[in-house]
């Protein structure tokens, strides 16, 4: 049997060894000091492609100092909050920078919030400056009247045109009128650097901080993980104000001197045309995008003499192990399987792409990071037990902001407790199991919905299922599945209890089977459970 220790350092690089680091330095005290010494070391190197538009580190580097300034001018201090509700486009990163270079917390904001979020994200993180971009501005007028905290607001227009007068600025005015003079205020690893939201799955969204230390971690580890192999361009999809695109993708990509591609949304019509026309090598999804790439796209129409595109990540859900075989037969590109948290800094896990990996895994723990299974005592588990996936290292969360008890309930004694439910197997390779807050309870049988989902979406024409608990006086719980079919009124309620009669346990096996249109998720792809619990509550269940 080959020990946990030995699988770990078998597939992971020493930093030093790294030849797209050579002559580059590895070790920083904070995010922007990062940025600016990539600047000066390689300052003509493509940094950002969007569109048409090429931008070099030097010109990331005096956009963050451009906007750095302003806010100086403004009275921001280091500690302050400056968010950001932008959509996908580089210039996230001139007010992410630049917020980051005078020591401010750059927050990012979901820019699919309604007027009564964003009020509440207003009045929880009492930023002293936004930038919102032009397309959200309606909605946030109404969440900024709503709140009590008034913040600055800098209005992001793609036309130079501003649409509100609420806003005293745009970013291009500040670009065009404010010094590129490097700006920098002294900060160390534990100087809080970025806040993100939570989904609120368990209530009003969170807070997340994290550190200058958190980050640089994950750059560290992700620099190790041999993707990177000098040359490359990372396509982002996701929406930039998720912990994938920001945490695990543009901070690392940018320590080991890479190119970011901006599109700003997953469109099937552009995926290929976007990784063929910019010599994309590694990409990040989630399983719905390549659920649609896998059986909407014809193979044939992939120009193969172009493809550069070496690896596919994964992560928000578990891929099947059917589709990453499949989409590496059709498209000849590896995907590889992921997971982390927010509260992580993005990413804990990585079916490793140097040596051996298991399929349907998460794979095994990043460099620098401890992952175990524990029990509620916070005592290790057997190989191969059920049990509360914890997380330990330099990349776990700061705090909470103003929430003393949830930060005192998720990190205990060092470890970042994830609330999922998974195994290790004998060689250190981790499995999810489930979300340990969905597990439900009937009659005294725990009941982990993913089980049931897995075998549900083997259907072929079940594109999607949710399996959440249904209250019932006698046994606390009953089973019951939401169902998105391929074609509407394909499949019965009986149909779907007769296709898992042989293929889970009868207590499993949902009681309630609801088939609708479309079952709701976030902008990462993600199914929204509690939507469908308070559905359920609105109609009196």
């Amino acid at each position: 049997m080959t020990s946990k220790t030995a699988v770990s350092a078998a597939n992971f690089m020493d930093l030093d060894a790294l030849p797209f680091l050579k002559g580059l330095r590895t070790s920083f005290t904070s995010l922007a000091e990062m940025i600016a010494v990539r600047a000066e070391e390689i300052p003509d190197r493509r940094h950002v492609l969007f569109g048409d538009e090429c931008r070099t580190y030097a010109q990331t580097n005096q956009n963050a100092d451009r906007v750095a300034n302003f806010l100086i001018d403004r009275g921001v201090r280091k500690g302050d909050i400056v968010s950001l509700m932008i959509m996908n486009s580089p210039q996230i990163y001139d007010v992410m920078f630049g917020a980051q270079k005078i020591g401010a917390v750059a927050g990012l904001l979901n820019f699919s919030l309604k007027g009564p979020e964003i009020a509440y994200a207003l009045d929880h993180a009492r930023p002293r400056v936004v930038f919102v971009g032009e397309a959200f501005m309606d909605e946030f007028v109404k969440g900024y009247h709503a709140a009590t905290h008034k913040p600055m607001v800098v209005e992001v227009v793609g036309d130079g045109v501003r649409r509100e007068e609420m806003s005293q600025t745009t970013l291009a005015d500040i670009l065009a009128q404010y010094p590129d003079d490097a700006a920098f205020a002294s900060q160390g690893l534990d100087d809080p650097a970025l806040m993100l939201y939570s989904s609120g799955t368990t209530g009003r969204p969170k807070g997340i901080m994290i550190s200058n230390g958190n980050q640089l971690s994950i750059c560290r580890a992700m620099a190790r993980l041999g993707l990177v192999q000098g040359d490359d361009t990372m396509l982002i999809l996701l929406p930039m104000f998720h912990t994938n695109p920001i945490c695990v993708w543009t901070f690392p990509m940018t320590f080991c001197g890479q190119t970011l591609c901006i599109r700003p949304a997953f469109s099937p019509k552009d995926f290929w045309p976007a990784i063929l026309d910019n010599g994309v090598t590694i990409l990040m999804g989630v399983p719905a995008m390549y659920n649609y790439v896998y059986y909407s796209i014809d193979p044939s129409q992939v120009d193969r003499s172009r493809l550069n595109l070496r690896w596919a990540f994964c992560g928000a859900a578990p891929l099947s192990v059917d589709l990453i075989k499949g989409f590496k037969e059709r498209f000849n590109v590896e995907i590889v399987e992921g997971y982390g948290l927010t509260e992580g800094t993005g990413i804990s896990t990585v079916n490793p792409p140097l040596g051996r990996r298991k399929i349907g895994s998460i794979g095994i723990a990043l460099p620098e990071q401890e992952v175990r299974i524990l029990d509620d005592d916070l005592n290790e588990l057997p190989v191969d037990t059920r049990g509360e996936i914890c997380v330990k290292g330099p990349n776990t969360m700061l705090a909470y902001l103003h929430d003393q008890k949830a930060t005192a309930e998720t990190l205990q004694h060092g470890w970042l407790r994830t609330g999922d439910i998974g195994t290790q197997d004998a060689d250190g390779f981790f499995y999810v199991v489930d979300r340990k807050k969905d597990m439900i309870n009937r009659g005294g049988e725990n009941i982990y919905p993913k089980e049931i989902e897995m075998v549900l979406e083997s259907h072929p024409q079940i594109v999607a299922a949710a399996v959440i608990g249904y209250p019932d006086a006698a046994l606390g719980e009953r089973v019951k599945a939401v169902i998105e079919l391929s074609e509407p009124n394909t499949l019965s309620a009986e149909a779907v209890q007769s296709y898992l009669a042989d293929k889970l346990a009868r207590y499993k096996i949902p009681e309630i089977v609801e088939f609708i249109d479309q079952i709701p998720r976030n902008p990462t792809g993600k199914i929204l459970k509690k939507e469908l619990k308070r559905a359920q509550r609105a109609e009196g269940i």
